[in-house]
């Protein structure tokens, strides 16, 4: 079982990073911006330093979530960075760009809570990563 979850937290990796790489792609890319994608960078209109900025952001965790350092941390940035400036800009609301909201929590809580999964070049077993603090002992882990 224990092997299921590395694989399915692999999974949950290679997919949130490719949600933050597409987030990425079109605000770094203005032509994308005319697609009819639902995008956090693309309701943010006239803050163009701004998206490009989060869009960079972006891009650079996407690049630590593939190659797997501290996935938890990652996760959690990831998360906020996704989720806060798409309530912060649609205060009307999307159900398109809730869909993909709901996708990111699904994708970043168990790696926010267990951590990467396999094949990760630098996880840290953290206070919050609740997957190290089942191997030890009670006394240790307090």
């Amino acid at each position: 079982m224990n092997n299921l979850t590395e694989w399915l937290r692999l999974n949950f990796r290679v997919c949130l990073s490719a949600t933050l790489m597409i987030e990425a792609a079109v605000g770094l890319i203005p032509q994308l911006r005319d697609c009819n994608i639902p995008t956090v960078v693309g309701g943010m209109e006239g803050l163009e330093y701004h998206s490009a900025a989060l869009a960079a952001l972006y891009f650079v965790l996407s690049f630590w979530l593939i190659l797997g350092i501290r996935t938890s941390m990652v996760a959690a940035m990831a998360m906020a960075l996704l989720v806060l400036p798409a309530i912060m800009t649609n205060p009307g609301g999307d159900p398109a760009l809730a869909v993909k909201i709901t996708l990111v929590s699904v994708f970043s809580v168990p790696l926010i809570l267990y951590g990467g999964g396999r094949y990760t070049l630098y996880e840290v077993h953290e206070a919050l990563n609740l997957a190290a603090n089942r191997d030890q002992p009670a006394e240790q882990a307090s």
